[in-house]
């Protein structure tokens, strides 16, 4: 099972950045590393392309050894990206659907519209931005990673 998620995330990633030559500098693709914030063994990896020509953010997410992803309260969403630091708000929502896959496993994909202001920002100082997946009862985030 952990093998054929690992093959999807890697033909996931290698659509992601498979950006043409021709692509706009106001395009690109983060891969981050999701260590636990709440959840103690919990882990992921999130797969982030952002295009402020489109105004779009695209994404697929696999966490595992956490409960299923889950809004900590209506209406905010399980999984979204923070900034920028030291503000900790949501700066971008995700709408993340996750299906569960095997016991432990949960995947997310989806592409979502904000503006080119706020993908610019993250894209000039992603340090200061970082990804949380929510679930209960780690309403204050399971895990986490910074885009820099």
């Amino acid at each position: 099972m952990l093998k054929r998620v690992l093959a999807v995330l890697v033909v996931v990633v290698a659509t992601l950045a498979g950006v043409s030559s021709a692509a706009s500098a106001q395009t690109q693709v983060f891969t981050v590393h999701l260590a636990p914030s709440g959840d103690p063994d919990g882990s992921g990896i999130a797969v982030l392309r952002f295009d402020s020509d489109a105004d779009v953010v695209c994404y697929t997410m696999v966490v595992r050894n956490i409960n299923a992803p889950m809004e900590p309260a209506s209406g905010i969403g399980s999984a979204h990206i923070h900034g920028p630091l030291p503000a900790q708000g949501i700066w971008i929502g995700l709408n993340a659907d996750f299906r569960t896959v095997g016991a432990d496993t949960h995947i997310a994909r989806n592409c979502v519209s904000t503006s080119s202001a706020r993908i610019d920002a993250v894209l000039a100082n992603p340090e200061l931005f970082y990804v949380n997946v929510h679930n209960f009862p780690h309403t204050g985030g399971a895990v986490q990673g910074s885009l820099g």
